[in-house]
């Protein structure tokens, strides 16, 4: 995957939170990516190529929050994240 699709991925689906007491966490921002994979039928990356794509783009900033780690201003959006919460959340569907 080139660094545009990982920008595409990130405008698509990614989205600034004014909120300092929020934030994504690593496994919400992999799976939304995950998802937006799949609704683009494209092969997702592993893990260590998306986390070193996410630093070359700046989301390497991490903030202990509430007992967890979170990546902080950034919230998810569009139907990428729909599909993530209806998929982690089996209870909502």
């Amino acid at each position: 995957m080139t660094m545009s699709d990982y920008s595409r991925f990130i405008s698509d689906c990614i989205a600034a939170d004014a909120g300092e007491d929020h934030g994504l966490t690593d496994d919400e921002l992999y799976g939304v990516y995950i998802s937006w994979c799949a609704l683009r039928r494209q092969i997702p990356e592993p893990c260590k190529a998306f986390w070193a794509a996410m630093a070359k783009l700046g989301f390497d900033e991490r903030r202990r929050i509430n007992r967890r780690y979170v990546r902080p201003g950034l919230r998810m959006t569009g139907p990428a994240a729909v599909d993530y919460i209806l998929a982690s959340r089996a209870s909502l569907a």
